[in-house]
């Protein structure tokens, strides 16, 4: 009986304490904008401009995020790797609000090129953003994200 009574008890306290766990739901990153900060023989460095959106009733803090940028291929529909990393960034963005994160891209030519041939052939390139990001407050967890957008000479869309 008194084993049964302790059973009981704990999984009353584990539901409990489940409960005090708050849900943690995806937010939102998109590409707001890209400044050539660079070139060399090879490549160079863009400054990626990525906003991260909160849609929780609270405060996330993270210790960076990982991203993988790709660009569809002119006229297909194959996706074509340009930069991937992490940024050891801390982050902090306010329920409902939006941070900016500036994210340093090395790239070849070679890799740029797909875009800049559908920028100049169709007057755009489409583009897909993903990776996750690592929440450390108020839970610790990655959470990923994904978001795909339209790029035009007067800007992203």
């Amino acid at each position: 009986m008194r084993s049964s009574m302790r059973t009981m008890l704990l999984t009353a306290l584990v539901a409990v304490l489940a409960g005090c766990v708050p849900r943690v739901d995806q937010p939102e990153v998109w590409l707001t904008g890209a400044r050539l900060a660079s070139l060399g023989i090879r490549g160079g460095v863009i400054d990626v401009e990525l906003a991260v959106y909160n849609p929780n009733r609270f405060a996330l803090r993270a210790d960076g995020l990982t991203y993988d940028l790709d660009f569809q291929e002119p006229g297909g529909d194959e996706w074509l790797d340009f930069a991937e990393g992490r940024v050891d960034q801390r982050l902090r963005v306010a329920s409902g609000d939006t941070a900016t994160v500036v994210v340093p891209v090395e790239f070849s030519y070679g890799a740029l090129g797909g875009a800049l041939r559908s920028l100049l052939d169709r007057g755009s390139f489409e583009y897909r953003v993903d990776g996750i990001v690592a929440v450390e407050e108020p839970v610790i967890r990655d959470v990923r994200y994904r978001h795909t957008g339209t790029v035009t000479p007067s800007g992203v869309q």
